[in-house]
């Protein structure tokens, strides 16, 4: 039987970080950025320019972590954006969000300033669901009054896209831009062509095909390929794990179970032929705890 060889993708995969940072991260693409963040921030800000920044933010004090995003710029009314792009899980991916935006709103503040700052968003495009989270596409966080929910402060906030929520199968079926451009990051590598019904994503399929790349260019992006397909290897192996474990936590609480179940008809009967409590507690090997709990 003749072996049919798998045809080679057109389109770069926009989740590489190669591709992630040739698009949105670099002067020459600079409107398909801006395009996307007027999508993402629905209307929080009427993005117009942007001047990328410094993405590596020293940390407060010597010994501190250092931050490096994906994307950090500021936009024409003064905002400090930053973008990441996270693909293997993170447990603790909501704590590191916070951390990002709250030490761009404390390095802005210059000595004798009296707490003056910009507005600060975080996007964050997670192929993975945030730990302890009801999964969305799409988590929009502030800070609220719990009481009234009114906005407490303006000057910080952070969007979630979580791909894995990503469910739509062409762009016709998403509902608006925002979907379609999430559709886009998640499958743009399969797809053969441009769809001439939304011709307003052309410039993105052209920035992304690689017809345009220098042969320097290809064995980078390969190289992000790569190193792509090795963070799913990983995560599919994490969660592997975590089902084995899951499994045998299981097999464990059961036997526990049945112990339990044991231990209350052996109680259950010594009680029905006339002992104690203070009688079973001193005759059978178990904490008195337990024997009392089980004795009603």
């Amino acid at each position: 039987m003749k072996e049919t060889s798998k045809k080679t993708p057109r389109y770069m995969h926009l989740l590489t970080d190669y591709a992630f940072k040739r698009l949105f991260g670099s002067e020459k693409h600079k409107p398909l950025l801006i395009d996307f963040l007027n999508s993402a921030l629905g209307g929080k800000e009427n993005v117009v320019d942007v001047e990328f920044r410094d993405k590596e933010m020293l940390p407060f004090v010597e010994d501190g972590k250092r931050m490096v995003f994906d994307i950090y710029c500021t936009t024409s009314n003064g905002s400090h954006i930053i973008v990441e792009m996270q693909r293997t899980l993170q447990p603790s991916f909501s704590n590191r969000a916070l951390a990002y935006c709250s030490h761009s709103l404390v390095k802005q503040i210059l000595k004798g300033e009296r707490y003056h700052f910009e507005k600060v968003y975080g996007i964050f495009i997670m192929n993975f669901h945030l730990v302890d989270k009801e999964p969305r596409l799409v988590r929009r966080i502030s800070l609220i009054d719990e009481d009234t929910h009114e906005i407490f402060s303006d000057k910080m906030h952070m969007i979630f896209f979580d791909l894995k929520m990503m469910k739509k199968r062409s762009l016709a079926t998403c509902r608006n831009d925002l979907e379609r451009r999430l559709f886009l990051f998640k499958n743009m590598e399969k797809m053969e062509e441009k769809d001439k019904n939304f011709p307003m994503y052309d410039e993105l399929f052209d920035a992304a095909d690689m017809i345009h790349l220098s042969n320097e260019d290809v064995v980078s992006y390969g190289q992000s390929r790569m190193k792509l397909e090795d963070d799913r290897e990983g995560l599919l192996y994490y969660g592997e794990q975590q089902l084995r474990k899951g499994i045998e936590k299981g097999i464990e609480k059961g036997k526990k179970e049945g112990e339990r179940n044991m231990l209350k008809v052996i109680i259950g009967q010594l009680k029905a032929s006339g002992m104690t409590l203070k009688q079973v507690i001193a005759t059978l090997d178990f904490p008195q705890s337990e024997i009392e709990m089980l004795w009603d």
